[in-house]
């Protein structure tokens, strides 16, 4: 099983390394860029054990990372429930740039997490070629921080 590694540089300790499996890797990806689209946006990315942000300042975060107005993607299920996703907040941002198609990986990982083992094969198919990209492009963007990171802790 392949790992990404992380470091973690602090201020007062030394880096360290931390090992990702694929679906950690992905997600620090993912919190990676809708950090960065938010901080573009001069919003504060939520963090645990933050201050709480002001009732207007959580709407401006939310409608930043997860988009406004009418949801432009929607997938209805057998059970006649309907799935949206915006493609206009940071979030809809970083799954394009992951996985290379946010309509197509929308389709796919709600099908697939939806519908479990009564997916159909290709859809299945789309998902796992889905997944294997993000993951790539997850490395290769941690890897680049990382290796950001590592040369700014080392020249001061």
């Amino acid at each position: 099983m392949a790992f990404a590694s992380l470091l973690l540089a602090g201020c007062t300790a030394p880096a360290e390394r931390i090992e990702l499996g694929p679906e950690e890797t992905v997600k620090a990806a993912q919190q990676l860029l809708t950090d960065r689209c938010l901080t573009r946006q001069g919003l504060t990315p939520p963090r645990p054990g933050a201050a709480t942000p002001t009732p207007a300042e959580a709407r401006r975060i939310a409608d930043a990372l997860f988009g406004t107005g009418r949801a432009e993607l929607a997938l209805t299920l057998p059970s006649g429930h309907v799935v949206r996703q915006h493609t206009d907040g940071c979030l809809a941002a970083a799954q394009q740039r992951l996985y290379g198609d946010q309509r197509r990986w929308f389709r796919a990982s709600t099908t697939v997490g939806n519908l479990r083992s009564a997916t159909p094969e290709a859809e299945r198919a789309v998902y796992q070629r889905l997944k294997a990209r993000a993951l790539d492009e997850s490395r290769s963007l941690l890897a680049h921080v990382t290796s950001t990171a590592s040369r700014k802790s080392t020249h001061p």
